[in-house]
């Protein structure tokens, strides 16, 4: 959670567990940000116009949650431009 939190544009990022969610400022869309983790074969769901969510499953390793991160960020700076 700390690590998404400096990704550009985030207002805040909450979470209990592994469920978490990021909320983005009004430049940034939610689905958009799903729509170009999708394409990256990144699974996460859109919440409202500007929040994302992620609910991975228990097994998840640190080397899964940097893997998503990164796939998170270069779609975020993608649509910044």
């Amino acid at each position: 959670m700390d690590k998404l939190s400096t990704l550009p544009h985030v207002k805040e990022v909450r979470g209990q567990g592994l469920l978490v969610g990021v909320e983005f400022d009004d430049t940034i869309s939610g689905v958009d940000v799903k729509h170009k983790c999708f394409d990256k074969k990144l699974l996460i769901t859109a919440i409202g116009a500007h929040i994302i969510r992620m609910v991975p499953p228990l097994i998840l390793t640190e080397e899964d949650c940097d893997k998503a991160y990164e796939i998170i960020k270069e779609s975020v700076e993608e649509l910044s431009k």
